[in-house]
């Protein structure tokens, strides 16, 4: 399983260098420096809520987001799942468990019976929220000027996060340059790349990515270690200066353990927002050194629980 997800990850690399290559032939197929720089400055002259700040309200809701925009938030963080029904719909985990009254699968059910489920996750001081889709989510960006960044999956996700740009290009065509597509995997950079290039994108990353998906599927061995920790070496190296550079990819998102001055200095003049940054002196630090934080904290008001 593991020869087979990094045999995967070469093809698409290869194959990125070879899109690379077209894309740079052909200078238009990629967003203008223009609408480019105008979208970095708003992230970076703002805090980013992360899931709309989800130590004040219930992450990914419309409750978080209205109250990320009271206190000031114009750039949200949101994730992307999709119903039985083919519905995007804007919650974290692949389950309903953790976040919801309900359980199983979000690819099991349909949008309607999502809609009968909290989404209010044990917080008090809220009305109730439930999960909401990703276009009542687009209206409500348009409605107030919000830029949004969409965590998207990988695997089954690719084709389908293709499918809805072309249905936001022709549903919200008012809402280009408002967004962009952000991702651990690299199949759906290069899928959002290909079919749709003017669509910012921005290359997601924390330096044991692959220890940590090791772990997740359950490889605990540990003469595993080493040839994990390698892999993630190897695999910051092919991404960083083979993916990143060839396809265009306009910002990083990088876990805050991993970033330091030098690290930015680094990578330049490519932007860096780190994640999740609650701490005022963390902030402070990191906006010093020239990244945007995004952080989960949007207001001094506490979290009431149930």
């Amino acid at each position: 399983m593991m020869m087979r997800w990094m045999l995967n990850t070469l093809i698409t690399l290869f194959t990125s260098i070879l899109t690379g290559v077209l894309i740079r032939i052909n200078p238009g197929r990629a967003p203008t420096p223009e609408d480019l720089q105008t979208f970095i400055d708003v992230l970076f002259s703002n805090e980013i809520a992360h899931r709309g700040g989800s130590f004040n309200a219930p992450e990914n809701t419309m409750c978080a987001f209205n109250k990320a925009l009271e206190h000031g938030y114009k750039v949200i963080e949101i994730d992307i799942q999709y119903t039985a029904d083919g519905i995007p719909v804007v919650i974290h985990d692949e389950t309903l468990d953790r976040t919801t009254n309900g359980n199983g699968m979000i690819s099991d059910k349909t949008i309607g019976e999502l809609k009968t489920l909290s989404a209010n996750n044990n917080f008090s001081n809220v009305e109730d929220c439930t999960i909401p889709t990703l276009d009542e989510t687009i209206e409500f960006a348009m409605a107030n000027d919000v830029i949004l960044l969409f965590d998207v999956k990988g695997g089954v996700f690719c084709g389908k996060i293709s499918n809805t740009l072309t249905h936001i290009e022709e549903k919200y065509p008012q809402f280009k340059n408002k967004f962009a597509v952000i991702s651990f995997f690299p199949d759906v950079l290069l899928k959002v790349r290909q079919d749709h290039p003017t669509v910012f994108t921005g290359f997601t990353r924390r330096h044991d990515h692959i220890q940590d998906e090791a772990l997740k599927a359950g490889y605990r061995s540990p003469s595993l270690h080493p040839l994990l920790f390698l892999s993630d070496k190897i695999y910051d190296f092919f991404m960083f200066y083979m993916f990143v550079p060839w396809m265009k990819i306009n910002m990083l998102e990088i876990r805050k353990d991993d970033v330091s001055e030098s690290y930015v200095r680094d990578v330049a003049p490519r932007p860096v927002l780190t994640w999740t940054v609650n701490d005022p002196v963390e902030k402070s630090f990191f906006k010093r050194i020239g990244c945007s934080v995004m952080t989960d904290v949007v207001s001094d008001e506490p979290a009431v629980f149930n």
